[in-house]
C-alpha cells in the first residue's frame, strides 16, 4: 500500500494539475480522482496477495541444519583478511567457516560445526543431478546413451537451487521413529525459481499474482519446492523403486542410487527450463554400498588403514581454502569483477590467518583435533567464473587472471588455487578451532 507521504505528494500533485489546467478542486474531486489513480496499485496488491504461496510445513521429526545467526562470511571482503603472517596471538590461525553442499553444484549450506569422516564432511555433495546423453549413431548404426552428471560449468543457473538439510530430532515437531524423514536420517530440501506464463486469461493473471507476490516477498520469481529422502532404507529403496544406476563423473563411472521418481514430472519440466537442460534429467545419490575409491593424489590404504573414498565430490573428501588468497586473486581481476566471493571456489573449509598461498607446501595440518593429509593442489576450471549469487558466468574471469600466475603445480596444466584433503581422523570440527601445520614439502598432481 502507498505510504502517508506518498499519498500526500499524490494529492498535491493532482491540486496542482488541476489548477495549472483552470479546473476547481473540491475535496469530493480530491478523493475520487486519488481513488482512480490508486485503483490499480491496490488491485495488484489485492492480487498478490491472493497468490501468495503458502509456506510447506517442514518436513516431520526433523530440524534445519544449519548455523545459527548471520554468516561467518558476512565480513570475509575486510582488507583485514588479506594480510596474513606466521601465527600468534595477534594473528591466530583458525577455522572461518565450514560449508557442506548437499546437492553438487547447488546452494551451499553453513555450519558452526562440522561431523567429519574419512570421505568427508557428513551430508557434503551426496546429491547431484545427470542428464541423459545420447551419442549419433557410429557407421554401424549403434548409439551410446549414459547418464552424465551437470555442474556449474555447464549450467551456470544451478547456482540458484537453494538447499536445506533437514535432520532428525525427537524434539521437532511430528517426531516418529517411524516416520518417512526420520527413517531416512532426514531429507534435503531445494527449491529453484520459475516464472509461470502470464496472459490475457484467469491462469495468466493469476501467475502474474504468484510472479508479483514472490517480489514483494523479496525473491526475483516464485519458487518450486521438492524433496528427497537423505539417506533411505532398503525397504524404501524397493517399495519406491529407486534404481541402481551407472552415472558418469568426468572419468568415473560408479553405481548410484537414481531417485529421479521423487521428481513429479511437472517439476523435472520447471526444473529442465529454469537450468538449461534438453535431454531426460534426474538425480542421483551415492551408493553408500558402492563409494568411489580415490587412487591419485590420496594416501595409501597400507599408510592409513583405510581406503580414501567419496561421494560424489569431483576428486577428494575435503576442499579447504585460504581467505587471503582468494583476496590475492580479487586484487589482480579487473575491478568490475572484486571483490570476489570465496563461494565461487566451493570450499567446505574456509580458513583465515596464514599469508597468501601458504597452504600450497602443507602435507599435513591438525584442524581443531583432527589430523588432515593435505592430499594435492586444487587445480580449478572455469567454474568460480559463476558468480554463486546470480548464477551468472563470466566468460574470462576470474580463471584469466588466475592463469596468468598461479599455474604453480609442475603435475598440471591448470591454475591452482586451495588444496585437496584427506582426514585421517574422525570427529566433529567447528569455527574458530585452531590450525597448526605439521608438515611441508613439494605437491606434484598426478592427472
Amino acid at each position: 500500500m502507498a505510504s502517508p507521504n506518498a499519498l500526500d505528494f499524490l494529492l498535491n500533485s493532482i491540486e496542482k494539475t488541476w489548477h495549472i489546467v483552470g479546473v476547481r478542486s473540491t475535496p469530493l474531486a480530491l478523493l475520487t480522482t486519488s481513488l482512480a489513480l490508486l485503483l490499480p496499485i491496490i488491485s495488484l496488491y489485492i492480487l498478490a496477495l491472493s497468490q501468495r504461496e503458502q509456506p510447506i510445513p517442514p518436513p516431520a521429526g526433523c530440524r534445519k541444519l544449519n548455523k545459527s545467526g548471520a554468516s561467518n562470511l558476512s565480513d570475509q571482503f575486510a582488507k583485514k583478511y588479506g594480510h596474513g603472517g606466521t601465527p600468534s596471538a595477534s594473528n591466530a590461525w583458525i577455522v572461518k567457516a565450514l560449508m557442506v553442499y548437499p546437492l553438487k553444484s547447488c546452494g551451499g549450506v553453513e555450519l558452526d560445526e562440522a561431523e567429519v569422516g574419512h570421505s568427508g564432511l557428513k551430508y557434503d555433495r551426496q546429491f547431484t543431478f545427470a542428464q541423459q546423453v545420447t551419442s549419433l549413431p557410429t557407421l554401424e548404426g549403434k548409439v551410446k546413451s549414459e547418464w552424465t552428471i551437470i555442474t556449474l560449468r555447464q549450467f551456470p543457473r544451478l547456482a540458484k537451487v537453494e538447499v536445506e538439510m533437514w535432520v532428525p530430532d525427537p524434539e521437532a515437531p511430528g517426531y516418529d521413529k517411524d516416520g518417512e524423514w526420520v527413517k531416512s536420517d532426514g531429507c534435503i530440501v531445494a527449491r529453484f525459481p520459475f516464472s509461470p506464463d502470464t496472459g490475457l486469461s484467469v491462469a495468466g493473471i493469476k501467475n502474474y499474482g504468484k510472479i508479483l507476490a514472490a517480489k514483494l516477498g523479496g525473491k526475483s520469481e516464485p519458487m518450486v519446492e521438492f524433496r528427497i529422502p537423505y539417506h533411505p532404507s532398503k525397504d524404501t529403496t524397493k517399495a519406491k523403486g529407486y534404481k541402481k544406476e551407472l552415472v558418469k563423473i568426468f572419468g568415473d563411472i560408479p553405481v548410484a542410487l537414481n531417485m529421479g521418481c521423487e521428481l513429479p514430472d511437472d517439476t523435472v519440466d520447471k526444473l529442465k527450463y529454469t537450468l538449461g537442460v534438453s535431454n531426460p534429467l534426474t538425480i542421483f545419490r551415492i551408493d553408500p554400498d558402492s563409494p568411489r575409491p580415490v587412487l591419485q593424489n590420496a594416501p595409501k590404504k597400507e599408510d592409513v588403514g583405510f581406503q580414501t573414498a567419496i561421494g560424489m565430490q569431483d576428486a577428494h573428501p575435503v576442499q579447504i581454502q585460504n581467505l587471503a588468497s582468494i583476496h590475492d586473486v580479487s586484487s589482480r581481476v579487473p575491478a568490475r569483477f572484486r571483490p570476489l566471493n570465496a563461494l565461487r571456489y566451493r570450499p567446505n573449509i574456509v580458513f583465515t590467518g596464514p599469508p597468501a598461498f601458504e597452504e600450497d607446501s602443507w602435507k599435513k595440518a591438525r584442524f581443531g583435533s583432527l589430523t588432515l593429509d593435505i592430499s594435492c593442489r586444487t587445480t580449478r576450471c572455469k567454474l568460480p567464473n559463476v558468480d554463486p549469487l546470480t548464477g551468472i558466468a563470466d566468460r574470462n574471469e576470474p580463471a584469466t587472471t588466475m592463469r596468468k600466475y598461479r599455474v604453480v603445480d609442475q603435475g598440471s596444466k591448470a591454475a591452482c588455487l586451495g588444496m585437496q584433503v584427506t582426514p585421517l581422523d574422525e570427529g566433529i570440527l567447528s569455527v574458530g578451532e585452531k590450525i597448526e601445520i605439521l608438515a611441508t614439502g613439494e605437491h606434484h598432481f598426478i592427472e
